[in-house]
């Protein structure tokens, strides 16, 4: 059968596009936690981060809310680039995204061992009392004040764009556990002014490994064992939850994911190159047009 010009450009035209778009959006499936203001079709306007993730909900302003802003996002070292990108910035001290315990709307999880994503900005130093860039935490408290299950990423005291400490800690009666990275040879200089993809992978018991741009930065064994059975269900985005609001991150985020799995390495380099999106818009004039000179 022989097929007529306009058939084949049809066919050619489908296609290329069909390919574009599962190059451009193919990263891991179903994590439980997802902020991405292009996922999640955020508004200016906005009162608060939607989880585009399997536990739904989401993460409402503190004091005051970051701000939205769209443009180009490059990370040259690894050939990642989107001309239509998205991302929160905080502006000030207190502008975070956070909820209280009672706080029904925000997401709930289960986690044992699990991976943490954080595509973000550095953009300068500190904020007044600025230090934690997010949080995860149970609702109850163990005395005096820790929570039974507790995980944070904190820049370090300088504010030079140092991931200083990523805190993973259980604090239940018969245990107290912490995975601690601020004495360890493992911190990861993002600099400032300069887009970087951070990944903590953590096998309850057994490790916590920190990737930097998709390439395995340092690997520690860890005593801490982490039981699924407590409720991961107030969080903080720039900062830990309401009730340290001030130490708001100085910086920019424009995707968060948790997974609550181990995922490899050939999967978190997946992550870290194919979460943006290529607008295939733009793609179609040009494909058209070069496709029609050459029928």
């Amino acid at each position: 059968m022989k097929l007529s010009n306009k058939t084949i450009l049809i066919l050619t035209l489908t296609t290329v596009l069909t390919s574009s778009i599962a190059f451009a959006v193919s990263p891991v499936k179903e994590p439980v936690l997802y902020f991405n203001p292009l996922e999640t079709r955020q508004e200016k306007g906005d009162d608060s981060w939607r989880n585009a993730g399997t536990a739904g909900g989401e993460v409402k302003k503190g004091e005051a809310k970051p701000t939205l802003e769209v443009g180009p996002l490059e990370i040259p070292a690894i050939g990642l680039k989107a001309d239509n990108a998205a991302w929160y910035t905080a502006t000030r001290a207190m502008a975070v995204f956070a909820n209280e315990a009672e706080d029904r709307e925000a997401p709930v999880v289960n986690l044992e061992n699990f991976t943490l994503g954080l595509l973000m900005r550095v953009n300068g130093p500190y904020f007044e009392e600025e230090n934690i860039i997010i949080g995860i935490q149970t609702e109850e408290k163990v005395p005096p004040r820790a929570h039974a299950q507790v995980i944070r990423i904190w820049l370090d005291v300088a504010g030079k764009g140092i991931v200083q400490n990523v805190s993973i800690a259980q604090n239940v009666p018969e245990v107290q556990a912490r995975h601690d990275f601020s004495n360890r040879k493992n911190k990861l200089n993002l600099g400032q002014n300069e887009w970087h993809w951070i990944h903590v992978v953590f096998e309850s018991g057994t490790s916590v490994t920190t990737y930097l741009d998709g390439t395995e930065a340092a690997s520690h064994a860890t005593e801490v064992v982490w039981n699924p059975e407590h409720e991961l269900k107030i969080h903080g985005i720039f900062t830990s939850n309401f009730e340290v609001q001030q130490r708001t991150c100085n910086c920019s985020i424009a995707i968060y994911r948790v997974y609550d799995r181990v995922l490899s390495a050939d999967e978190i380099s997946k992550n870290v190159r194919n979460s943006l999106a290529v607008d295939p818009a733009g793609k179609l004039a040009v494909t058209w047009a070069q496709m029609k000179r050459g029928f």
